[in-house]
């Protein structure tokens, strides 16, 4: 979750800067610079001068700085597609003494869920298990009936749901992701 932070400030930063270089062009092609910015040619500017004189190495170092982006661009683009494979199997028992206890994942995300959904008020639960057998980490998407107050299930979740999840598993520091969130449609009650 801290990634997509991560993606989200970058691409914020990224179009504010494309946004500011696009007004200030717009300012001055409408003159705002004064009047001798809107009306020269294109070809005509500083810049292009200083291209035309030093050619013979900057755009060699303009192509080399062009394809470092692009591999970044692309390694940035990975990250963002690909996901951590979801884990298939988890250790319980990390004691080799008892032997090794191994429960499925899609066990214990029905049984996750199932105890999340008992809560009064959660309409959905999603469920998402990644990590190392040994270390695994868990991901919870509630979603909530939209008269719930969402604080006080929250605090629900975190002192009496997830503490029986980790003590289910062995993990009193498993790590838990929860988003919470309210459900777009009203439930019909009936009083």
């Amino acid at each position: 979750m801290r990634a997509d932070r991560t993606h989200r400030t970058l691409l914020t930063l990224l179009a504010l800067v494309l946004l500011a270089a696009g007004i200030t062009i717009l300012l001055a092609g409408t003159n705002v610079f004064g009047p001798n910015h809107g009306g020269q040619p294109l070809l005509a500017n500083p810049a292009a001068r200083f291209f035309s004189t030093h050619g013979g190495w900057l755009w060699p170092v303009a192509a080399v700085a062009a394809a470092i982006l692009a591999l970044l661009g692309l390694r940035w683009l990975a990250a963002v597609v690909a996901t951590e494979p979801g884990q298939r199997r988890i250790n319980i028992s990390t004691d080799g003494t008892a032997g090794r206890t191994v429960l499925d994942s899609g066990a214990l995300a029905s049984a996750v869920s199932a105890e999340i959904e008992d809560c009064p008020g959660v309409d959905d639960v999603d469920t998402r298990l990644w990590g190392s057998p040994n270390t695994p980490r868990l991901a919870l998407r509630v979603t909530a009936d939209p008269d719930v107050d969402i604080a006080a299930l929250r605090e629900q979740l975190e002192t009496l749901a997830l503490p029986r999840i980790r003590y289910a598993l062995g993990k009193p520091d498993l790590p838990v992701t929860l988003d919470l969130s309210y459900s777009r449609h009203r439930s019909a009650r009936v009083s």
